[in-house]
């Protein structure tokens, strides 16, 4: 039988799925913080609970999900901690999207790490590991170009 933070773990890396903001703020602690890695990417963040539901809420404006597979999971009792090894693809929004789809496809390798309040049921702080090339030579492109489009989209 799985652990709850074990659980946990799993409804978080589910959120993904469409970008589930009741379930993401269900599941997150209200001293949270949200950390990106590595730092040489010059990442958003460090977020708070607040600033973190923010965060998804702006993706949401790009993408209809950005699911997220999980390759692994590690759990340490011990620590009360989660390490999750995971893949994931972004879905934008056709009305963001130019050009041809195949130019919007982006697959991405990622590490969480949770750490969990006492009962498990909640996460106090997440570090996040960007997998550092296809996110910054694809990624932080697509986006940017996704929410130009999107401005473009509001203006007419």
């Amino acid at each position: 039988m799985s652990s709850t933070r074990l659980l946990t773990a799993q409804k978080y890396i589910s959120h993904f799925t469409n970008l589930d903001k009741d379930l993401l703020a269900s599941l997150l602690s209200e001293a949270y913080t949200h950390e990106f890695a590595p730092t040489s990417l010059n990442p958003p963040g460090p977020f708070t609970k607040t600033g973190f539901l923010a965060h998804g809420a702006s993706l949401s404006e790009i993408m209809t999900g950005f699911p997220v597979t999980a390759k692994e999971y590690f759990e340490c009792e011990g620590s009360n901690r989660v390490v999750v090894w995971a893949t994931s693809e972004p879905h934008f929004r056709e009305e963001v999207m130019d050009g041809d789809e195949e130019e919007w496809r982006y697959r991405g390798e990622y590490v969480f790490m949770f750490w969990m309040d006492e009962s498990g049921d909640r996460i106090e702080r997440t570090v996040e590991f960007l997998d550092s090339a296809a996110t910054k030579d694809r990624l932080f492109g697509l986006m940017a170009r996704a929410r130009a489009n999107l401005e473009k989209v509001k203006s007419t």
